[in-house]
This record gives structure tokens, C-alpha cells and sequence, in this order.
């Protein structure tokens, strides 16, 4: 395990000389994940409940699905003035991504004559959005970002055409931004990805084919295995093949009550077109088997809250895997989270962005989980780390980082500025590319980029401020680059993490003092007591 070899490596001889270390805690760690347990059997990133406060991704889907037959007889006009404002507060995506969500959720309006573009122009505007959305969709669309995957390209430039052709800003968008999409639609084995690029190109006029996702859709959708592809794969390969057989039904109909919005819609969208019967002609739609109303509720504003329904994530259970290791408890790991892991690593269509996360997930479990997994390792080694360390770069810098790091691919040929500038205490930011350097064998870069700074003094500060994930990763950079630690720091820690443990299971630790249990704060605090 290469992170928490570098990881227990330096706690254990770096820092001056030998310590005496407090034993290994979390006794019932393993247990206590139950807590942090999703409904789809990852871990949650937090123990804390999702409230029901309205989001952009759950409104877009959610209005076009209770606008689907059988749906919300009379949906609720969206206001404006609460969609504006949705979409500027609502910043789990960039602004070309939250005006393609005002778009679809003003695409599912009952108003007969509106125009969707002046509309959706008129929201984003009064959020401080438009500017932006249009800038960051045409550029993206002329130059892919080079750090995204084929699939990711694909279903962002898909997104953002729809977005711009909404705004009638499409006639902006060259003919060879055009052809390329469209060659890469035909490339591409995704059935999701390919059927909003269609729909996208369709849209401005363009034609285009799904050509391999096509070339396997029948036998894929007569098989009655349903242990295959996703179901919003399923219903997209319905969708672009224009049939429903029997089998994809059978299929599709449990998905009906997935938690997912955009699931559900697909699903519906393709559990209408019928049934083909054996002889493979379409059938009338099957009324034996009536389905059930859609699920969304669509608030008196127009908005639509969050699902509920509690997930887990790739990115909270890797960190929850981390705090095993470090607590020598990998071998611990819950049946019901192995079993998952296994499942998706057997899954084709698992989520192409997803593969090295998984891949580095069980890999510090030491877990075997398929085929999605062993790509995702060959994916990781072969991601590039980006020369230069900028703010533009920084997430895919710090994945790819990450994923060396865990494979124990060597450290990377990459520059980091200094953070002289930056003050004598290192920011969160600054922290963590201290550590994830260290981790994949940058000990000299690490060292320079922490010269002059007491990170030891800076763990203490940054627990008595609740600050428990900032104060680990100054402790690991402290390790990374020889500093002293005293004795006195290990011995009084203990007591510096006990107001971070979770009052209902004292073995997962919160991000802040009497806060709710968080994967990534118990990695910190494991990562604090290896």
C-alpha cells in the first residue's frame, strides 16, 4: 500500500529519532462504517442526513419527469426569481453546467408559446451567470479540457451544445467543433453519453449515429440477464436503438424507484416506446403492467429538493479504506462494502470516470474486484501529472498525483511554486499538495515547499480551531520533511482528538468538534494516530 507505507514510514522514523507512538485505535472502526453505510452500499462522505433544500440537478430531472405522461397533471411554473437564484448558490458545478440545468428545467415548463431561450437567458443573467456559461460552453466545445477522458469529452460537449443551442448561441459553434463530436459519438461504446450527443447534434440540425454503441444494443437488450449494463445505459441503448424488447423491460421497471432523477427520467423515456414481441416487429405499448406515477414532487416555486435517499460515494469510501489501512484494519473491511466494490468492478458500465478511484480503492484493500478495476490501474499509470501546479489544474493535478501515489508509480515530473508568499502558515490548499507529493515519493519537493514553516505548531493551532483534517495534513508534511515532532505532541494528542470523535460511535471522527462523522475526518484522524 504506497500511500500508507510513505505514511506509517515517516511516523514511525522520520521527525527526529524513534517515539513512543499511542497503540493502534479503532478496535471497532470496522464496525462503526455501518454508520457511514449509503443506500447503494458505499460510504457516505458524511454521517450527517441530506436535507430536502432544492438543488439545480434534481429540479432539471425531477420537472422532466413529472412532466412525463402519468405525471404532475399540471406542473408548477418554475419562478423565476427562485431559479435564479438556485443557480447562483447552488456552486457544485461551473457555470456552463448550471445553465444547462436551467435550460432542462425550463425545457419541462407547461407554458404553451414561451420562448426557452429568452427565458433561460433572462434567468441566468439575473444570476451573473450568462457571460460565463457562454464562455466556458464555447471554449470547451473549440478545446476539450486534454485532462478529460473520452467518455467525460464526449458527454460534456454533448451538455454544452444543448446548452448553447437553448441560449441560440449554437451559430457559434464551428463546423469542424461539429464533425468532431460527431465522429466521436460514433467511436464512443456509452450508451448515455451517445445518446445526448445525438439529441445534442439533432437539436442544431446535424445528423449523427451512435455506430457502436448500435452495434451491440440487440444482443444486449434481449438478454435477460439484467446484471449487465446500468439501467440508464439500458434505457439510452433503448432510446437510440428505438425498441423495447421484452427482456429490456423487465429490466428497466425496478429502476422506476432508482434515487437517481436523470435515471428515472431515461427509464421512462424508454419504458414508453413499447414492447417488441418475437417476431421483433413494435408491439403496442404493454398495458398489462401499468407504471407507476412518476416519483418526483415538484415544490409550489417550480424547484425540486434533494433526493432523500442517502449515497455513498468512490471518493468517501476510498478515504474510509485509507482510515483502515492506517488503523492496520484493511483486512476488516465490511462484507457489504467488499461485496459492492467486486459488483462494480464486474460492472461494464460502470461510469468510465469512475474506474481509478475504484481501482485505488481496492488496491488499498487489497481487494481483486474485475476487470473495471485492473483498467482503472492501467488508467492511473498511464494518466499524465501536468507539468506545472496551476489554479486552473489543480483537481486533475491532484488526482493524478493521488493515483501515482497509490500505485506507487514514482514521483512525477512536475513543478510546484513555492508558497513563500503564502505566509508562515501553510493554507489547506498548500497542505494538501505537500502531503500528496510526499506520498508519491517527492520527499525533496516536499521539504523545500515546507522550509521555514513549524508545522508542528500549526497541527496544534489548527485542532484547538476545529480544524481537524487541516491539522493532519500539517502532521504528515511535518513527517514528510524530517521536522522534529516532540514527544509531548504525540502524548497529548489523545486528548486534542477526543472532542472530534462522534458521541454516537467514538471510533469515526467528525470534521469539527460535536460535528456529525465524516470519511475524511476519520482518515485524518487515523492518518494522526498510525
Amino acid at each position: 500500500m504506497a500511500v500508507a507505507g510513505v505514511a506509517l514510514g515517516v511516523a514511525m522514523f522520520g521527525g527526529g529519532g524513534a517515539v513512543d507512538r499511542p497503540g493502534l485505535p479503532g478496535g471497532d472502526l470496522a464496525a462503526q462504517l455501518d454508520a457511514l453505510r449509503g443506500a447503494n452500499d458505499l460510504v457516505r462522505a458524511t454521517r450527517a442526513e441530506v436535507g430536502r433544500d432544492p438543488a439545480l440537478y434534481p429540479t432539471a430531472y425531477g420537472r422532466l419527469e413529472a412532466a412525463l405522461p402519468g405525471g404532475n397533471r399540471h406542473l408548477p411554473g418554475i419562478r423565476p426569481a427562485a431559479l435564479a437564484q438556485l443557480a447562483r448558490t447552488d456552486l457544485l458545478d461551473t457555470p456552463a453546467w448550471r445553465a444547462q440545468y436551467v435550460c432542462l428545467s425550463l425545457s419541462a415548463s407547461d407554458s404553451p408559446g414561451t420562448s426557452r431561450a429568452a427565458d433561460a437567458a433572462a434567468v441566468l443573467e439575473r444570476a451573473g451567470l450568462r457571460d460565463q456559461a457562454e464562455s466556458e460552453a464555447l471554449r470547451y466545445l473549440r478545446a476539450p479540457d486534454r485532462e478529460d477522458d473520452a467518455t467525460t469529452s464526449l458527454a460534456t460537449r454533448a451538455a454544452f451544445l444543448r446548452t448553447l443551442a437553448c441560449l441560440d448561441r449554437d451559430d457559434q459553434v464551428s463546423r469542424g467543433a461539429l464533425a468532431r463530436l460527431a465522429a466521436d459519438t460514433a467511436r464512443t461504446d456509452q450508451s448515455v453519453p451517445a445518446l445526448y450527443a445525438v439529441e445534442a447534434l439533432r437539436a442544431v440540425g446535424e445528423g449523427a449515429r451512435a455506430t457502436r454503441v448500435l452495434r451491440h444494443a440487440d444482443a444486449d437488450l434481449r438478454t435477460a440477464d439484467c446484471t449487465g449494463p446500468e439501467p440508464i445505459q439500458r434505457a439510452a441503448s433503448v432510446l437510440l436503438r428505438g425498441q423495447l424488447t421484452r427482456q429490456a423491460r423487465a429490466c428497466l421497471l425496478p429502476a422506476l424507484h432508482d434515487p437517481d432523477t436523470q435515471t428515472r427520467w431515461l427509464v421512462w423515456r424508454a419504458l414508453t416506446l413499447g414492447a417488441t414481441g418475437a417476431t421483433g416487429t413494435l408491439d403496442a405499448p404493454d398495458k398489462s403492467q401499468p407504471l407507476p406515477a412518476p416519483l418526483a414532487i415538484v415544490r409550489p416555486d417550480g424547484l425540486v429538493a434533494k433526493s432523500p435517499t442517502q449515497l455513498g460515494t468512490l471518493t468517501a469510501t476510498y478515504n474510509a479504506a485509507r482510515a483502515l489501512t492506517a488503523s492496520g484494519r484493511q483486512q476488516q473491511a465490511p462484507d457489504w462494502l467488499t461485496r459492492r466494490l467486486k459488483r462494480l468492478g464486474s460492472d461494464p458500465g460502470l461510469d468510465p470516470s469512475d474506474r481509478i478511484m475504484l481501482a485505488m480503492t481496492c488496491h488499498r484493500l487489497s481487494l481483486a474486484c474485475g476487470p473495471q478495476a485492473d483498467t482503472g490501474a492501467r488508467e492511473a499509470a498511464e494518466r499524465a501529472v501536468p507539468a506545472r501546479l496551476t489554479m486552473a489544474n489543480q483537481h486533475s493535478w491532484y488526482g493524478a498525483t493521488a493515483a501515482r501515489a497509490e500505485f506507487a508509480l514514482g514521483c512525477p515530473r512536475t513543478s510546484v511554486a513555492s508558497f513563500a508568499d503564502e505566509g508562515a502558515a501553510l493554507p489547506a490548499r498548500s497542505l494538501r499538495v505537500v502531503v500528496v507529493l510526499a506520498d508519491a515519493g517527492c520527499a525533496t519537493e516536499a521539504g523545500r515547499l515546507t522550509e521555514g514553516t513549524d508545522l508542528v505548531a500549526q497541527a496544534r493551532k489548527a485542532l484547538h480551531d476545529g480544524e481537524l483534517t487541516a491539522a493532519s495534513d500539517a502532521v504528515q508534511a511535518a513527517l514528510a520533511s524530517d521536522q522534529n515532532i516532540a514527544q509531548t505532541f504525540w502524548d497529548d494528542l489523545p486528548a486534542l482528538l477526543e472532542p472530534y470523535r462522534d458521541a454516537e460511535f467514538p471510533d469515526l471522527y467528525a470534521d469539527s468538534p460535536g460535528g456529525a462523522a465524516s470519511a475524511d475526518a476519520t482518515r485524518a484522524a487515523y492518518y494522526l494516530l498510525a
